[in-house]
C-alpha cells in the first residue's frame, strides 16, 4: 500500500445512508429548523396549518421569504445555499432540512433566479439518495412551503410545540386563525447592553435559575449555558444574565440538533462581557453586599465599586442543633464585634454569661468572612477566642473548644466559674490582644459526644441557678436530633431530651427526691390532672405494689 504525501479532512459519501439519524424526530426540532430557514430566507412571517389529506393529516409550515433559489442546494448535506451576507452573519451549516429525514415530505418554492416555481416530493424512504427525486413546476409565486404527513405522535405534540417555538422567535407565526403569543427573552432585565451583535441582559429580580436553565437565546432557538452569576452575602445567584444572539457567527451552536453552545474563544469572551455587564449594573445599585473577591474582580474588569454597605447580623449563640441556627437583626449603627465561631456549649453558656454583665461595651455581631478584604469590616474588632476557667477542691481547670476536662471530671457545683474572652483590635497598628474575664453561672460540657450521659453540666455554686434555666442551657448546649432511619420524629426526641434535660437539672440542683417529685408532677400534670372533673380533687397514694384512688369534693 502506497501512502499520499498528503491528506485532507472529506465527507464519506455513506454519511447520506445515516441521515435519518441526525436529529431526534420531534416536531419541536422540526420546528425550529424550518423556521430559522424562513428567517434567513427574510420571510415577514410564517404560516402553519394541518391539512385533512386523502392520504392522512399533513402539517404545512409556509413562509413568505425569498424562496429556495436552486433545488439541488437543498438535499445536499452541508451545503447551505445562503448567500455571502447570510454566511457572513450566522455561518448555517446546511443541515437543517435533513431534520425532516425519514419523513414522507412535499416541497413547493420559488426561485428567483429561475422566475418560476419549483416542486418535490420526498417519500420516507428517498432521504438516503438511493432514489432519483423528480423536480416539477408548481404555481407557487412567493416563498416556500414544506408539507409533511403528521404522524399521530406529532399530532399530540404540536400545539406546545408551536408555541414554544414562536415564544422568542422574531417573527410573527401565524396558526389555528390567530398569531402566537412571543415575547422578548430580555423581557424584564434591569440593564441590557450590546456586545458584538448580541444584547446582555442582566436580571435582579430574586429568580435563582437552575444550572440548565435555557440562558441563550439564538433567533428562538433557546440552549442551557454556563453563565456567570453574582451573589451578594446571604443571597446566593441573584445577579444572572441572559444573552440574546444577533448577528454573532462566532457564537456556534452544537450541530446538527442545536441544542448548546459550541465551547470556543468567542464564547469565552462573550461570558466575560456578561460578567462585566453584572458588575456595571451593580455600579448603578445604591448599594451592594457582594464579597470582597467579587468586588476584587470587578476592579479587574475596570468597574470601580464603593465597599459593600456597611452591617452585620446581630450575633446569636449557636445551638447543638444545626438545623435551627439562628441570626439576628442587621446592625447598621453604633460599635461592633465580631464574633469568630465556636463549639455551641461555649457560645451558649458566654451568651449567658455576657447577659449578666458584658464589659464589651460594643454589640457582637456574627462573622461573615466573605466580607475579609473591606476597610470596614477589617478594622472591626474580633472576640477571637472564649474559655471557661472552673476551681474545684482548690485545682483549677480549664474548658475550650480544644481544651476538654479530664474524664474524670463529674457534673455538679463549682466553686468558681469563669469565662475568659479574648478581644483582638481590627484596626492596622493596634495594641495587642485585651483579656476580659467575667462570672459565668453555668456550663454545659459537650465533651465532644453531644449526649447527656457522656457531657459534664456544671454550675456555681454560689449563683442562683434554677433548674429550668440549667435545662434551657442543657438543651440549647446539646440536643442535636438523630436522623437514623429507626429514630423517633424530630418532635418526639426535641421533648424526650427536653424532659430528661430538666430532670438531670433537678437532680444536681435539688437532688434525687425532688427531682423525682418534679417528674411525678409533670406526669400527673400532663396525663391526669386534665381528667379530674371541675369541684373534684383527687387523692393519690401509691406505692410499687399499690394504688388507691380517692375522688372526692373539692375542699
Amino acid at each position: 500500500m502506497i501512502f499520499p504525501s498528503t491528506i485532507r479532512p472529506a465527507v464519506g459519501q455513506t454519511l447520506i445512508s445515516k441521515v435519518s439519524r441526525l436529529y431526534n424526530g420531534t416536531v419541536a426540532d422540526v420546528l425550529h429548523e424550518l423556521f430559522q430557514n424562513a428567517r434567513r430566507a427574510g420571510a415577514k412571517g410564517i404560516h402553519v396549518a394541518v391539512y385533512n389529506l386523502p392520504e392522512g393529516p399533513a402539517l404545512s409550515v409556509y413562509d413568505d421569504g425569498r424562496g429556495i433559489n436552486d433545488p439541488v442546494k437543498l438535499l445536499t448535506l452541508g451545503d447551505s445555499g445562503w448567500n455571502a451576507d447570510i454566511l457572513d452573519r450566522e455561518d448555517p451549516a446546511g443541515m437543517g432540512v435533513f431534520s425532516l429525514a425519514g419523513r414522507d415530505v412535499r416541497v413547493r418554492s420559488w426561485s428567483p433566479d429561475a422566475g418560476r416555481g419549483w416542486a418535490i416530493h420526498i417519500p420516507a424512504d428517498g432521504w438516503e439518495g438511493a432514489v432519483p427525486l423528480a423536480i416539477e413546476p408548481c404555481g407557487i409565486v412567493r416563498g416556500t412551503e414544506f408539507q409533511i404527513q403528521l404522524p399521530p405522535a406529532w399530532e399530540k405534540q404540536l400545539d406546545a410545540a408551536l408555541r414554544t417555538a414562536a415564544h422568542f422567535f422574531p417573527l410573527p407565526v401565524h396558526y389555528a386563525g390567530g398569531e402566537l403569543p412571543r415575547a422578548d427573552f430580555l423581557a424584564g432585565a434591569c440593564r441590557i447592553e450590546d456586545w458584538e451583535g448580541c444584547r446582555i441582559g442582566v436580571f435582579h429580580d430574586g429568580t435563582h435559575e437552575a444550572t440548565h436553565s435555557h440562558r441563550i437565546n439564538f433567533h428562538g432557538v433557546t440552549v442551557p449555558c454556563q453563565l456567570p452569576t453574582l451573589s451578594e452575602i446571604g443571597d446566593p445567584h441573584n445577579w444572572r444574565v441572559r444573552v440574546d444572539i444577533g448577528e454573532a457567527p462566532a457564537l456556534q451552536l452544537v450541530l446538527p440538533a442545536r441544542k448548546e453552545m459550541v465551547e470556543n474563544e468567542a464564547l469565552c469572551r462573550l461570558r466575560e462581557a456578561a460578567e462585566t455587564a453584572l458588575y456595571r449594573a451593580v455600579a448603578l445599585e445604591a448599594s451592594h453586599r457582594l464579597p470582597y473577591k467579587a468586588w476584587a474582580r470587578a476592579r479587574d474588569l475596570g468597574v470601580d465599586l464603593r465597599e459593600a454597605e456597611c452591617w452585620l447580623r446581630a450575633w446569636q449563640p449557636n445551638v447543638a442543633d444545626t438545623d435551627n441556627r439562628y441570626m439576628g437583626e442587621p446592625v447598621r449603627s453604633g460599635p461592633m464585634i465580631i464574633m469568630a465561631e465556636h463549639e455551641p456549649d461555649v457560645e451558649q453558656a458566654l451568651d449567658h454569661a455576657l447577659k449578666k454583665q458584658s464589659p464589651l461595651g460594643a454589640v457582637l455581631v456574627h462573622e461573615e468572612r466573605g466580607l475579609e478584604g473591606y476597610r470596614w469590616y477589617d478594622a472591626l474588632p474580633r472576640l477571637v477566642s472564649c474559655a471557661f476557667v472552673m476551681n474545684r477542691d482548690g485545682v483549677s481547670y480549664r474548658y475550650a473548644d480544644d481544651v476538654a476536662l479530664p474524664e474524670d471530671f463529674l457534673s455538679g457545683p463549682v466553686d468558681a466559674l469563669t469565662a475568659e474572652i479574648v478581644l483582638h483590635p481590627g484596626a492596622v497598628g493596634a495594641s495587642q490582644a485585651i483579656v476580659h474575664s467575667l462570672p459565668a453561672e453555668m456550663l454545659a460540657c459537650n465533651n465532644a459526644a453531644w449526649s447527656l450521659d457522656e457531657a459534664t453540666i456544671l454550675f456555681d455554686s454560689s449563683a442562683d441557678v434554677q433548674p429550668g434555666a440549667l435545662a434551657d442551657l442543657i438543651y440549647a448546649s446539646l440536643f442535636c436530633d438523630s436522623d437514623d432511619h429507626e429514630s423517633d420524629s424530630w418532635d418526639t426526641q426535641s421533648l424526650a431530651f427536653q424532659r430528661q434535660a430538666l430532670n438531670l437539672a433537678n437532680e444536681l440542683l435539688l437532688g434525687e427526691d425532688e427531682a423525682l417529685l418534679a417528674q411525678l408532677r409533670a406526669a400527673v400534670f400532663e396525663h391526669v390532672q386534665w381528667l379530674i372533673p371541675a369541684g373534684r380533687s383527687l387523692t393519690v397514694s401509691a406505692d410499687r405494689n399499690a394504688l388507691s384512688l380517692t375522688l372526692a369534693q373539692a375542699a
